[in-house]
């Protein structure tokens, strides 16, 4: 399993509240919705569909491109399709079937799949 670490700072584009959910998770085919709001954190996924940003307080906290760390998909569009919480992590879905996990505290992004 390959681990990588991508942090970007500056300055992030600030979420639009009408765009993020109250549910675990958000499935582009189905929603409009970009972000989930868990423990006071918004997890928001910015305008290109590759890049992951964590909020707190309306400050960056993290951001990963998830799509630069783990690789083009081999099938589908280079694109987040899907993103999940779950406790400690989140559960991305990129292109058709490749899967990648960011640790909700630090932002590292992990290719599972």
């Amino acid at each position: 399993m390959l681990t990588f670490f991508v942090t970007h700072t500056g300055i992030a584009q600030k979420y639009n509240d009408a765009l993020i959910s109250k549910k675990s998770e958000i499935n582009f085919a189905k929603t409009q919705k970009r972000g989930i709001k868990k423990n006071n954190i918004i997890y928001y996924v910015e305008n290109d569909l590759q890049t992951i940003s964590a909020y707190k307080r309306s400050k960056l906290k993290w951001q990963t491109n998830v799509i630069s760390v783990c690789g083009e998909p081999k099938k589908g569009e280079p694109e987040i399709r899907y993103v999940g919480y779950n406790t400690n992590k989140l559960l991305i879905v990129m292109g058709k079937h490749n899967f990648a996990e960011i640790d909700v505290n630090s932002g590292v992004t992990t290719l599972v799949g």
